[in-house]
């Protein structure tokens, strides 16, 4: 097929809204978001599987922050209760999750809840962070390839900017689905990402392509 004829029909799918353009061809888009408790339903097995995997990457002493997401939520009830740590977040469900640990601090930015992602965001959050440096921080995006983690909302993809800006570290969970796609609103570059963790049988030749940019891929067996 022509070039001029490809780069017509990527223009037309991505003016559809099917898929997003980027250099050099086309991501494809993931679905809209789903409502977080619907997610927290979902693939159950696989988010508990990250997160306790994700959760020997904290230390002791550290400040981290902990974004919204089913995954993270899973996250947070996974960290070891007796561990001193200082946690940051966007997500009441996740300052939910940590209730129970004594020796973790918790700390809540403010600003607007969106009650689909269940996170908060707009100026008043990204304001908030102008306290904070992290250590560690587990990013919740809606899609990553190797061009990067994106989101749905432009107010929520600023926010995680911020935050990637002050994190020394930064880890994000995927399930399969996500790896290889794109939302409508680009967060950062994948170099932004220093962990990326998946499942086993995550798709190889997207994250082939993924290593290229010096991003760290720890694959994860998943038992039902």
């Amino acid at each position: 097929m022509p070039v001029d004829m490809i780069r017509r029909d990527l223009r037309e799918l991505a003016e559809t809204g099917e898929c997003r353009r980027v250099y050099g061809g086309a991501l494809r888009l993931q679905p809209d978001a789903s409502h977080i408790r619907a997610r927290m339903g979902e693939n159950i097995a696989l988010k508990n599987a990250l997160a306790q995997h994700t959760a020997g990457l904290f230390k002791p002493k550290q400040v981290a922050f902990i974004d919204t997401g089913s995954t993270n939520i899973a996250l947070a009830a996974s960290l070891p209760r007796d561990m001193p740590l200082t946690v940051v977040t966007s997500s009441p469900a996740v300052a939910v999750a940590l209730n129970d640990a004594s020796q973790i601090e918790t700390i809540m930015i403010g600003g607007r809840l969106d009650g689909a992602t269940g996170g908060v965001i707009g100026s008043v959050a990204v304001q908030s962070l102008q306290h904070y440096r992290f250590d560690l921080c587990s990013l919740g995006v809606w899609a990553i390839s190797a061009e990067g983690p994106s989101v749905w909302d432009p107010e929520e993809a600023a926010f995680k900017r911020e935050v990637l800006s002050r994190s020394e570290s930064v880890v994000v969970m995927a399930e399969g689905s996500k790896i290889g796609s794109g939302g409508r609103f680009p967060v950062a570059p994948l170099d932004a990402v220093h962990t990326l963790i998946v499942a086993e049988d995550a798709p190889s030749d997207e994250l082939s392509r993924m290593t290229a940019s010096g991003v760290s891929i720890l694959k994860v067996p998943v038992h039902d």
